[in-house]
């Protein structure tokens, strides 16, 4: 991989590896030292020790303390493995998503990253920022490149991307990651949204709630926010609860990617306190999205109110806590298996040509602080 196109210490990895190939270091050789390739590539002793640590991990180097750095491999031992089928060692894949979130993606991409590593692929990643225009882009940039496939996380919008669609239809390997365009012959990995939103709405019956709204963005091409409501209706359908409508707001813009500005900010947090005041007999309100609840949370202070003595909260996601303790009452997607069984199917799609299949993954209830029983 060019280092350039991706991260400091890959120029060092790929540094080693030409200079094996090229023959000028074989098994048994000893490396520059860290203070050497540090003075070499002008990066950070970190980024050298990274590099090399990378090497360690993959067999092609052992570390020995005091001593230095050895060559254990020859070249052909280094690129001979294959995963089976047609992609070689080194083989790029792009990996292209609207933004990270306090609350989401991150371990998406380490699993995406760890099983990459497991197979040497090397992962080519881009940020979309919620515009088309440049999602097309880089998906253009992305085959240009050379890469083998693409994992993407498609841009909400009111139509499908015709150049992501394009690629699907001419038989290019793209698998869509947690969350996937209707009617479109592509292999997916997703949250469970139906049974995910189903069990979160069950807890909160359980707990007495009969007024609960359903808050999100608008639901536009993908599918997520659809399968979340319709679980939120299952679950009400199956307690025997009616669903009153007319509590639910999917009108929230600021968390979609580009359109976090702190102006759409302070709309969202004032439609949500409008909703609460034309609703006051709202027990809950139910956030699609982390950064909805924050929202919610922030509106019902505002308003003089408590959580969750006066509104519960419950969302999707919230980011790990190193003490355990979580402020919302969450669903937690399994997103590290997501990023991995995502790099699965696009080695599958790579190696048989039309494989169409979709993995959708349970999720768990994580009890935090901000619901309460209705007494």
């Amino acid at each position: 991989m060019n280092g350039t196109n991706g991260h400091l210490y890959e120029i060092i990895y790929n540094h080693v590896i030409n200079e094996i190939k090229s023959g000028k270091y074989e098994k048994g050789d000893r490396l520059p030292t860290e203070k050497e390739l540090t003075e070499k590539f002008n990066v950070s002793r970190i980024t050298t020790k990274k590099a090399l640590e990378l090497l360690a991990e993959e067999g092609i180097v052992k570390r020995i303390r005091g001593k230095g750095s050895y060559i254990t491999k020859d070249f052909k031992e280094t690129t001979d493995k294959t995963n089976e089928g047609c992609v070689k060692s080194g083989s790029l894949i792009g990996f292209v998503l609207p933004d990270y979130s306090d609350g989401y993606a991150t371990e998406l991409f380490k699993g995406i990253e760890e099983e990459a590593t497991k197979h040497d692929l090397y992962i080519v990643h881009r940020r979309t920022f919620g515009l088309q225009d440049l999602e097309e882009k880089v998906m253009d940039g992305l085959v240009n490149l050379g890469v083998k496939g693409i994992i993407i996380m498609p841009v909400h919008g009111e139509n499908y991307n015709p150049k992501v669609l394009r690629l699907v239809l001419d038989g290019f390997p793209v698998v869509f990651v947690d969350r996937y365009l209707k009617g479109i012959p592509s292999p997916c990995v997703c949250t469970d949204n139906i049974a995910s939103s189903k069990m979160a709405v069950d807890y909160l019956l359980k707990l007495g709630h009969r007024y609960i709204s359903f808050v999100s963005p608008p639901s536009i091409d993908t599918s997520t926010i659809e399968e979340r409501m319709e679980g939120f209706i299952k679950s009400h359908a199956e307690n025997g609860v009616p669903v009153e409508s007319s509590l639910h707001l999917m009108g929230i813009k600021s968390t979609i990617p580009g359109m976090n500005t702190e102006e759409n900010i302070a709309k969202d947090i004032e439609k949500i306190m409008d909703h609460l005041k034309r609703n006051p007999q709202i027990t809950c309100l139910f956030a699609t999205e982390y950064n909805i609840a924050l929202l919610c949370r922030k509106a019902v202070l505002t308003l003089g109110k408590k959580v969750p003595d006066d509104i519960s909260i419950i969302c999707f996601d919230e980011p790990r806590s190193y003490t355990g303790d979580y402020l919302f009452t969450h669903v937690r997607q399994k997103e590290r298996e997501m990023g991995a069984i995502a790099v699965q199917l696009i080695q599958k799609q790579i190696e048989n040509g039309d494989y169409n299949k979709k993995v959708f993954l349970e999720s768990e209830l994580i009890i935090g602080q901000t619901t309460k029983k209705i007494t």
